[in-house]
């Protein structure tokens, strides 16, 4: 990859960050709190709090009934980032412009999700048709990447308002560019026709409020930020362009070159070289920046071909490059000199080159795209639980180390898990789809698989035994391999080098709510301690379930009074001959 990086920061774009002083409609249900949690195994939509501090909470009752509450503020093109969380079957919304509903529901453990689930773009309605077909044109999310209700959950929606012509006219569709939930992509270029269920009075605007709907049940959140969109796109302008016949895989003395045409175009795709053998163009002009900030421009040529780009000062060097070519650089506003080159060195290199602009709250600009690019990404390759219900492969954690004796074990209610059979420790559970398996056994592969859903990582591959004191226990073990137990469930058996056996069986719930872990030591009788997930935050829900809040996990014990302790590594539970928790997630 050929970069050219020339960064001198500047001011992050300003993000409106909401508080409930930025709203209006608040008849009394909502408040701002200091703390929130709720027990996800009560289904009574209740969600506990206290003290008074900036989480924003919504808890109506009979005296004081939810209502939806509207932002003062309005905006047009935006990112919003919502960090949310839902009491037990519970139901709320976040209305874009108070016209596009990405649905807030408790849809925890739910195998198939429709659009009226979490994360789902609600369905508009029409009251004349028959039922049944009411509504229409809702937008189910990929997958459910939800968590547990009682869990923050993130929710980051990008979308581009309706366009209108002087008139007043809509002359192009709202979009949600992309969003995610929980890290998980769950919708891309989607076009919203209209507005949804529910929608303010007035229609589609420009600009309009963000609302958060209050009257289906209770709903708390931690963070609600806006980040408009309002950079323009940098524009080319007075392009020149000349032809020189010729292979070259360097830039030659400019003296030298003779043009077999030249020209001005209003824009890259108006080029044409004139030559079907090997050629060398060069484009000059300008740019016209009207907003100051830092801007990554990506260049590149189809096939074998070679590319250099120089943005501004034209002492900087310039060198052809294969591959993908950034030019990254701060640009104030006004008109800023450009020079591209294009080498096709060979008669069957494709004709044009591909260009685009990204900076931040900018959406990206395309300026050249030719047929015949040739790095794009393969289609992923899936695996198909059906056919491959426990997968052996690396695993690569987050901090880029890899397990080489990995197995990942799915189930038919939507919740996963992978384990190291190393170390014996549980790695991580997820809930979506299962395996994307394309480094694996794309081209020569790598041999690792990737999760699909919503994933906790419990595990840096750290020893799974520790002292009283939490320092590790030191062993080396032997797997002596596992067993199917049958959906979403193995059974692990280890030896240690000094005769201590191990057995750990994990099965994921039938409901899909979580994993139980039951796990026995024979020829041990010191007592230890065995990590359980990571976190620092630990807050007791009821006897027996404790909430790992920084781990957005549920922590489910045997018995009252066996209680997890927090460690410098994360939470422990206590062990010598025998151990059984839960992990909800």
């Amino acid at each position: 990859m050929g970069v050219a990086l020339i960064f001198s920061v500047l001011s992050v774009q300003a993000q409106t960050k909401l508080q409930l002083s930025s709203f209006e409609n608040n008849r009394g249900s909502w408040s701002e709190v200091a703390k929130v949690w709720a027990d996800p195994l009560q289904p009574n939509q209740v969600l506990l709090s206290e003290g008074k501090g900036s989480i924003i909470l919504n808890a109506p009752d009979k005296k004081k009934p939810g209502t939806d509450i509207v932002s003062r503020e309005k905006f047009g093109d935006a990112e919003v980032t919502l960090v949310y969380m839902m009491a037990p079957g519970s139901n709320s919304g976040l209305y874009l412009q108070g016209q596009y509903e990405i649905q807030l529901l408790d849809s925890w453990s739910r195998a198939e999700v429709k659009a009226g689930d979490n994360g789902g773009i609600y369905e508009r309605w029409d009251e004349s048709k028959p039922d049944g077909q009411k509504g229409y044109q809702g937008y189910a999310p990929r997958q459910n990447a939800s968590k547990a209700p009682g869990v923050w959950q993130t929710l980051n929606v990008q979308f581009k308002a309706p366009r209108f012509s002087p008139s007043g006219d809509k002359i192009e569709n709202a979009r949600i560019v992309s969003a995610t939930l929980n890290g998980v992509t769950i919708h891309e270029n989607v076009e919203l026709f209209g507005p949804t269920r529910g929608a303010m009075s007035g229609g589609e605007v420009a600009e309009g409020p963000i609302r958060i709907q209050g009257d289906h049940g209770p709903i708390a959140i931690k963070s609600l930020e806006v980040k408009p969109f309002d950079r323009p796109a940098p524009e080319f302008k007075s392009i020149s362009y000349q032809v020189f016949p010729g292979s070259y895989t360097e830039l030659p003395n400019e003296s030298t070159l003779k043009a077999s045409s030249s020209g001005k175009i209003a824009s890259f795709d108006e080029f044409v070289a004139g030559l079907s053998t090997s050629s060398l163009s060069k484009f000059d002009g300008t740019i016209s920046v009207q907003k100051a900030g830092n801007y990554t421009f990506r260049m590149a040529v189809p096939s074998n071909g070679l590319g250099a780009i120089q943005i501004g000062d034209a002492s900087e060097p310039m060198q052809l490059r294969q591959g993908m070519i950034l030019a990254a650089k701060a640009l104030q506003p006004g008109e800023v000199p450009f020079v591209i080159w294009v080498s096709k060195p060979t008669d069957w290199t494709a004709q044009g080159f591909y260009l685009t602009a990204n900076s931040d709250a900018m959406w990206q600009k395309t300026y050249s795209e030719p047929a015949g690019m040739d790095f794009w990404a393969s289609d992923p390759i899936l695996v198909d639980t059906r056919e491959t219900p426990v997968l052996r492969s690396f695993i690569e954690l987050p901090n880029r180390q890899k397990v080489s004796h990995g197995i990942s074990v799915s189930s038919k209610s939507g919740s996963h898990f992978s384990y190291d059979l190393n170390t014996n420790q549980l790695l991580r559970v997820w809930r979506g789809g299962f395996l994307d398996a394309t480094p694996m056994w794309n081209d020569r592969g790598n041999g690792v698989s990737r999760p699909l859903g919503a994933v906790t990582d419990l595990s840096l591959n750290t020893p799974l035994l520790h002292n009283p004191d939490f320092s590790p226990v030191s062993k080396e073990w032997q797997a002596k391999g596992y067993q199917v137990l049958g959906d979403g469930g193995l059974s692990f058996s280890s030896k240690s080098a000094d005769g201590m056996e191990l057995k750990d069986q994990i099965q994921v719930k039938a409901d899909g709510k979580g994993i139980d872990r039951s796990v026995s030591l024979s020829g041990n009788s010191a007592p230890m301690m065995i990590r359980v997930a990571p976190g620092k935050i630990l807050t007791p829900v009821s006897d027996t379930l404790y909430w790992i809040e920084d781990s957005g996990l549920f922590l489910q014990v045997k018995a009252s009074g066996q209680k997890p302790q927090v460690g410098a590594e994360g939470i422990f539970l206590p062990i010598t001959s025998a151990l059984n928790y839960s992990l909800l997630f």
